[in-house]
């Protein structure tokens, strides 16, 4: 484009501003496009940070939905670990009569089993803090059930795994007491482990 100005040089007046003829040597075309071109680098930047913190407040929600979800699980799961604490527990106490001599006491009881005479009836066997205690009661019509407790005891004392686990068999208590028919005696037997 061909432009005629017969107005002195001197005289003329400048037109445009602070970009008209550019801006350190650079084009003010060239100037612009370079800050449109970081505002939009920036915008873009904004707007993907934006999407990043949307969809990361998205998943924190997510995680806690989950969360809640799970706390009905870890309560049952807290109750089932505190069930099975106990448990172990009461397995631990067991260890001492159930390991090395298991099978005494199998052959314990089958002997105090097997020396039972007839009128005796055992009601209860307890072994606590290496006390082995028997309860039971002796029946008889003719007024001899406490003879039939002793012999009880002396067939005990007599049996080899009973001297071999426990320092004793003895008579802890006996008490009669009268039924209708019959002649019935309470007794109570303790034998101390070795």
């Amino acid at each position: 484009m061909i432009q005629f100005n017969f107005i002195p040089e001197q005289l003329r007046k400048e037109r445009g501003g602070f970009l008209s003829h550019g801006f350190g040597g650079v084009a003010s075309e060239i100037f612009i496009g370079i800050l449109l071109l970081v505002f939009g680098i920036l915008f873009a930047l904004h707007v993907s940070l934006v999407g990043v913190l949307l969809f990361k407040v998205g998943g924190y929600q997510m995680l806690q939905l989950k969360w809640n979800a799970m706390e009905v699980d870890k309560k049952l799961f807290d109750q089932i670990s505190s069930e099975s604490k106990a448990i172990q527990v009461r397995l631990n106490s067991l260890k001492p009569i159930t390991s090395q001599a298991g099978f005494r006491w199998a052959r314990v009881f089958n002997e105090v089993s097997d020396s039972v005479p007839k009128g005796i009836w055992l009601r209860q066997m307890e072994f606590s803090k290496g006390l082995l205690t028997i309860s039971g009661s002796s029946v008889s019509k003719m007024a001899n059930e406490m003879v039939s407790v002793g012999n009880f005891v002396a067939a005990l004392k007599g049996k080899s795994s009973i001297k071999d686990a426990f320092t004793g068999v003895d008579v802890d208590s006996i008490q009669r007491r009268e039924g209708t028919s019959l002649s019935i005696a309470d007794f109570k037997l303790k034998a101390k482990r070795k």
